[in-house]
């Protein structure tokens, strides 16, 4: 995390952006990114396109330009940024070491890059510039890919949204309890179970149990 000049610390993201055909996953990398800021109050956000090759005075200035556009209209879309602080940076270099030096240069806390998507873990990341930032990054790598399309084989996992009364429970009890009545009560043997409690955590609560969910 960075200091202001007060010396409070400042939460401070940086996410790497592309230009390319495929820009899809930068631009959810931008969102979930945005997201989180939008989450922790004071928090800076810098974004960064990377231009790998020679680039001339006025490239570079129509690419921060385009930077800046598809910020305010993604912001705007997100809504709840009105007052956050953002950088915009343009580079020249290789993606992984320039993205890696802004972080250091800001002491951010966290970096968000997008990857395409491929059938299995080891081709989402080998080869790619979130690959090479984890190797190199001063903090942690986040990498977010596009949002999972709807598919019918039986080999991807099937993510379903979570069930509103356990959110409003959750919610409304502060954490403390975490299930709604129906997932509570759900199955005889449980086989899911959650814990929530202010540090320092106890080493047992029987009021804790293992809940069932379907």
């Amino acid at each position: 995390m960075s200091s202001n000049h007060s010396g409070a610390s400042t939460f401070t993201l940086v996410v790497g952006h592309d230009f390319s055909e495929d820009s899809a996953a930068s631009e959810y990398a931008f969102e979930q990114a945005a997201r989180v800021a939008r989450r922790i109050p004071g928090s800076h956000l810098h974004v960064l396109h990377v231009i790998d090759g020679e680039s001339s005075a006025e490239r570079t200035k129509r690419l921060a330009d385009q930077l800046r556009g598809y910020i305010d209209e993604t912001t705007k879309a997100i809504g709840g940024l009105e007052s956050q602080v953002i950088g915009v940076h343009v580079r020249r270099g290789r993606p992984a070491r320039e993205i890696a030096q802004l972080a250091k240069d800001v002491g951010a806390a966290l970096i968000v890059v997008g990857a395409r998507k491929g059938p299995h873990l080891k081709q989402l990341l080998v080869g790619s510039v979130a690959e090479r930032l984890l190797a190199a990054a001063p903090c942690p790598v986040f990498v977010a890919g596009p949002m999972p399309a709807a598919s019918d084989d039986a080999h991807e996992p099937v993510i379903e949204p979570p069930c509103s009364a356990c959110v409003d429970t959750r919610f409304k009890s502060s954490g403390r309890e975490w299930w709604c009545p129906r997932h509570t009560e759900h199955h005889a043997q449980a086989h899911s179970y959650s814990f929530q409690r202010e540090l320092p955590l106890r080493t047992h609560d029987n009021a804790v149990t293992p809940t069932g969910v379907d």
